[in-house]
């Protein structure tokens, strides 16, 4: 772990669902050297079976078992359109693609919003992506192409607060649990009682976000309580996006219980930090506000996305 830190201070400073799969193999000249396999599948979101679309990315002529990252996009799809044109996904999985299947990883990146009304802003609306991930992660098991055993999972901002549901009671395993877990830029006003798990986590903050980092090392501590292994590396002068000139504007966010965040229960009820119970109507009248964030010249995250893979590279053979 004394490695895996002295590399981050260098990079900076310099229940099951039934499925059905669809997609054919196709390489877009935009990203030589990769092959794309666009596929759906059957999950299940607020109890109500759900379409998901997400897009396979493998390194040409690798036929190898593959270690595996199932990368989830945040609440702004600004990044790569998925080969049949049916799903997108933002600029953090769109450069861990491309860096990750040069770096020996197979890539899939789930769009959660494709084929659905929400938008950045009806953040009430977002659905509960980490479900799709686990059914996800289940049905590429029996796939020959990658490793069963080396299945890693990372987001930024929304997506990066549904891996920090990893670690919540409610979500059950079927087969092998993550090999590791990665959260770029996680809100954590709204997080879940951890449990322990086999895996570890890595949670990267910009100390500029408009996301405060205060929350998460909270999280940090309750996670490492329960018996987990957790980092949380702050970039300095890196905003929510991973750049250095940011702003704060007028918009949607959940970062009004920084200092008090709001810990979702085994039995699915809120709490406070404090100790205070909270219902739903509660936890969005005091934790979502119009303090959002600006600046996209994103001068950070290719360090980041190297963090990220050097923090699952880190952990391919151990266990």
């Amino acid at each position: 772990m004394e490695a895996l830190r002295n590399f981050l201070l260098f990079m900076v400073m310099g229940p099951i669902a039934a499925f059905a799969i669809s997609g054919c193999v196709t390489t877009e000249p935009a990203l030589p050297g990769i092959e794309q396999e666009p596929l759906t599948f059957e999950s299940a979101n607020n109890a109500r079976s759900v379409s998901v679309v997400a897009s396979i990315y493998v390194p040409q002529n690798k036929t190898s078992s593959l270690p595996l990252i199932i990368t989830q996009h945040g609440s702004s799809r600004d990044g790569l359109t998925f080969a049949d044109g049916n799903g997108q996904t933002d600029e953090y999985s769109s450069r861990l693609i491309q860096q990750g299947t040069k770096s020996g990883f197979a890539v899939v990146a789930i769009d959660a919003f494709a084929g659905t009304s929400v938008t950045p802003n009806s953040k009430t609306r977002f659905p509960d992506a980490y479900r799709y991930a686990v059914d996800l992660k289940n049905v590429l098991a029996a796939d020959r192409r990658f490793d069963p055993k080396n299945v890693f999972y990372t987001g930024f901002s929304f997506g990066a607060d549904q891996v920090n549901k990893a670690y919540d009671a409610r979500y059950k395993f079927q087969g092998a649990e993550w090999k590791a877990v990665a959260a770029a830029e996680p809100g954590c006003n709204v997080i879940p009682k951890p449990t322990g798990r086999s895996f570890p986590i890595l949670i990267i903050k910009g100390s500029e976000s408009h996301y405060h980092t205060q929350p998460c090392r909270y999280f940090e501590e309750l996670l490492r309580k329960a018996g987990n292994t957790a980092t949380l590396f702050e970039i300095k002068g890196a905003n929510h996006f991973f750049s250095s000139n940011g702003t704060i504007t007028k918009g949607v966010a959940v970062n009004g219980c920084f200092d008090n965040p709001v810990i979702r229960q085994p039995d699915g009820s809120f709490r406070f930090a404090s100790g205070e119970g909270a219902t739903r109507e509660e936890v969005i009248s005091r934790c979502f506000t119009e303090q959002a964030g600006l600046g996209k010249n994103r001068e950070y995250l290719d360090n980041v996305i190297q963090m990220v893979l050097a923090y699952f590279g880190d952990q391919l053979g151990k266990r």
